[in-house]
C-alpha cells in the first residue's frame, strides 16, 4: 500500500514531509514523498537557508513517480501549496493517482495560516477555498482557516461543528478541525472535532506549553493512515491524537526545539494515553 505525499522538506526539524513520512511508514504504508521546497529549518525560525521548488520540477517528479506506476496509490496527501501554480501541479498529481487507482482517496492539509494571520502568498487562500477543497476527501483546516472557508467567525464549537457541515457541502466527504482556539471556553484543552456522513465527534486534549511546529502535519499523517487501515472516524481521531499528544509530551520531556518524532516513535504506533471521543448531537 503507497501513499502520495507532497509537502516541503526541511534538512532540520519535523514539519512537511519530516513529519509526515516516517509516521506513515510506521503504520505500514510505502510513502512516495515529493518536495516542494527544500529548507534548512522551518519558517518559524528567526533565519533559514535553501529556496521553494520550480513547479516544472516538482510535476517532472510526480510524472517520473507515475511511470513506476501508482497502482498501488490509496491516498494522495498534502500540506503546504505556497503558489496557485504547485495547486496546478497537486491536482495534477491527483488526476494520475485516480487514473491509476480510482478509488484512491485526497486528503488535504488546507495550509494558510493561524491565530496570526495569513502567511501565505495573496490568492493562494482563494485558490485553496475554490479549486482544491472541491476535490479532496478529508479535509483537515485548523480554526483560522475554517473561518476562512465559510466566511464566519467561530467562538463556539456548534458554531465549528455548522462550519464544518458547510465545509462538507463544498466537497470533502470527512472535515476534521484540528484546533479550535477558543481559549475563554477551554483554557486547558485544546477542541477538536470531525464530521463525515455518519456523525460528528468531539475531541479535547490538554494544551501543552511546546512551541515546536509539525503538530498539525502529523495530525493529518497519523488520521490519513489510520482511516485507510480501516479505522472508524472516531477511531481514526483518537489515534491521531493520541499519537501526536504523545509525541509533544515526549517533545516537552526532552526540552527539544523540534518535535522529538524519533524519540517517541512508539506513541505513534500505539499511543500510551487513550483520547476520549464523544459523539456532538
Amino acid at each position: 500500500m503507497d501513499i502520495l505525499t507532497i509537502q516541503s522538506h526541511v534538512a532540520r526539524g519535523h514539519v512537511g514531509l519530516n513529519a509526515a513520512t516516517l509516521p506513515l511508514q510506521l503504520m505500514g504504508f510505502e510513502v512516495d514523498a515529493v518536495p516542494t521546497v527544500v529548507f534548512s529549518n522551518h519558517l518559524g525560525w528567526p533565519e533559514f537557508k535553501g529556496r521553494a521548488l520550480d513547479v516544472d520540477w516538482v510535476r517532472d517528479v510526480i510524472d517520473g513517480v507515475d511511470h513506476r506506476g501508482l497502482e498501488r496509490c490509496r491516498a494522495l496527501l498534502t500540506g503546504f501549496i505556497g503558489s496557485a501554480e504547485l495547486g496546478e501541479v497537486v491536482l495534477h498529481a491527483l488526476d494520475r493517482v485516480r487514473a491509476a487507482n480510482p478509488a484512491a482517496i485526497y486528503a488535504c492539509d488546507p495550509v494558510m495560516g493561524n491565530e496570526e494571520g495569513f502567511f501565505v502568498q495573496p490568492g493562494v487562500p482563494e485558490y485553496l477555498r475554490d479549486h482544491i477543497v472541491p476535490r479532496a476527501d478529508i479535509l483537515f483546516p485548523n480554526h483560522m482557516e475554517l473561518e476562512f472557508l465559510v466566511g464566519a467567525e467561530i467562538t463556539t464549537v456548534a458554531q465549528a461543528l455548522e462550519a464544518a457541515r458547510m465545509v462538507q457541502a463544498m466537497g470533502p466527504r470527512t472535515v476534521v478541525v484540528t484546533s479550535l482556539e477558543a481559549r475563554a471556553g477551554f483554557p486547558d484543552t485544546i477542541p477538536v472535532i470531525a464530521a463525515d456522513e455518519t456523525g460528528a465527534w468531539q475531541a479535547s486534549v490538554a494544551r501543552l506549553d511546546v512551541p515546536v511546529d509539525g503538530a498539525g502535519d502529523l495530525v493529518a499523517a497519523t488520521f490519513t493512515a489510520a482511516a485507510l487501515n480501516g479505522a472508524s472516524l472516531p477511531d481514526a481521531l483518537a489515534h491521531a491524537l493520541g499519537a501526536t499528544h504523545g509525541v509533544m509530551r515526549r517533545t516537552a520531556e526532552l526540552g527539544m526545539d523540534e518535535m522529538a518524532l524519533v524519540a517517541a516513535q512508539n506513541e505513534i504506533v500505539a499511543p500510551s494515553e487513550a483520547v476520549t471521543i464523544s459523539p456532538i448531537t
